[in-house]
């Protein structure tokens, strides 16, 4: 929903996984912030921003977080290029939650 905080993700992850089963829409938006929070890692966690084909249902990078080896917080902002779908693709050992506003 445009101007509210939706969550991507929001857990524990161990490995690689994506929220590709449970995307954001982001139709009709011109741009977004996004929101990372680490509450606990080991080793490193790796983590990129995807849109969706919704013709093909191929997911594509849209952007990625540099790698994450401690526990924090980040902040993105992407204002071109959304398409109609977004969710994150990761890999590694955390508990984080990765939140979306859309504009």
């Amino acid at each position: 929903m445009v101007g509210c905080i939706s969550r991507l993700f929001g857990g524990s992850a161990t490995g690689s996984g994506d929220t590709h089963d449970d995307p954001i829409s982001c139709k009709f938006t011109k741009e977004a912030v996004f929101y990372l929070e680490i509450t606990a890692i080991t080793g490193s966690l790796d983590i990129e921003l995807q849109t969706q084909n919704v013709t093909t249902g191929t997911w594509h990078k849209l952007a990625t977080w540099t790698t994450m080896n401690a526990i924090g917080n980040d902040e993105g902002f992407i204002d071109y290029g959304l398409g109609e779908m977004l969710a994150i693709k990761y890999n590694g050992t955390a508990t984080f939650t990765v939140d979306v506003v859309l504009k």
